[in-house]
């Protein structure tokens, strides 16, 4: 049987309820590379004509080509699921630096370097970046007086390379957020013939494994140790709480840490056996003022230290930067 007679009766199958015209209209929709006529062009009319000679209705000659295995009297197999395997990642053992939501290029220089910094005098083992470190601003679908993708382009792969040069040998984990997923969501809805793989859009242009930078997949825990680490958009209305650690204490039920919400915040809980769940939010490095929220939010600078231990253990250090640039 060949691939389009099979398209043809498992439409039919599924659809014996509804008419030849309509069923080809599905056959069209989905699978229309199989129905193009001698110029090129997806026909309709080439679909529906499949759809008669399988349901034996395409005149008395071939009044005997209907197949009555075609409707459901028969059974039918489950469906494969769509559902994709979304494995945890561990950060190895040691100091980390955690930076998030720096938003480059609309990143703040001074609480930057701070954080840079301390990162150094505490000659950390490694950085890990915490989403939305990159703004992708100029595919996003809010208007933005700044939309310049290829400039944007170079000053992300300059902060990267800079945090090569400030930290070298130094391995760097990317955990992307929102905003990165940005590129990729765009690819899909504009242009998806453009990559091979649209999820695989912000690798290729950043160049990250010759970077020897390891990004990971959109939505994906990260534990440092047996902490779980969010970007925070995965959890829904964190910041609708007193503090974006309360919010998301709500969300997990456990002791957790997250990015996203620009505020450093803390939240201690205990549960009847006595386990500490404290839940921590990490502030930003970006520009506390953007043209889309300007007044009134309640954002602050800051990064994140995790000393992680072989048995799973962790502390988790949580810093604000004044606008001295002070680290308090």
């Amino acid at each position: 049987m060949s691939r389009k007679s099979k398209i043809v009766k498992d439409a039919i199958r599924r659809f014996f309820h509804l008419g030849n015209r309509t069923i080809a209209r599905h056959l069209i929709a989905a699978h229309g590379d199989h129905f193009r006529n001698k110029d090129g062009e997806i026909d309709l009319e080439i679909a529906r004509s499949s759809v008669r000679y399988h349901t034996g209705k395409m005149g008395h000659m071939l009044r005997d080509a209907g197949d009555s295995s075609l409707h459901r009297d028969t059974p039918v197999k489950m469906p494969k699921t769509w559902s994709r395997s979304r494995p945890s990642y561990k950060l190895n053992p040691g100091l980390w630096l955690v930076l998030s939501d720096i938003h480059v290029p609309f990143h703040e220089e001074k609480p930057l370097e701070s954080a840079i910094k301390a990162g150094q005098a505490e000659n950390v083992d490694g950085i890990f970046l915490n989403g939305d470190i990159w703004d992708c601003a100029a595919v996003s679908y809010w208007p933005s007086f700044v939309r310049n993708f290829n400039k944007e382009l170079e000053a992300i792969i300059d902060f990267l390379d800079c945090l090569a040069c400030e930290f070298p040998d130094k391995p760097v984990v990317y955990k992307p957020g929102n905003h990165e997923y940005r590129l990729p969501r765009y690819f899909l809805s504009k242009a998806p013939e453009l990559v091979e793989t649209p999820f695989d859009a912000v690798e290729r242009v950043l160049g990250f494994k010759e970077r020897g930078i390891e990004f990971l997949d959109y939505f994906q825990k990260v534990y440092a140790g047996l902490l779980p680490v969010l970007h925070g958009h995965e959890v829904r209305n964190i910041q609708s709480t007193v503090n974006p650690a309360r919010g998301l204490f709500l969300k997990t039920l456990s002791f957790s840490a997250c990015s996203h919400a620009h505020r450093t915040s803390t939240h201690p809980e205990r549960n009847i056996e006595g386990m500490d769940l404290t839940c921590h939010s990490f502030g930003c490095l970006c520009n506390l003022e953007p043209e889309y929220n300007p007044y009134g939010n309640r954002w602050n600078w800051g990064y994140g230290l995790i000393n992680i231990e072989k048995n799973g253990d962790f502390e988790l250090i949580n810093k604000r930067i004044l606008s001295s640039g002070k680290v308090v």
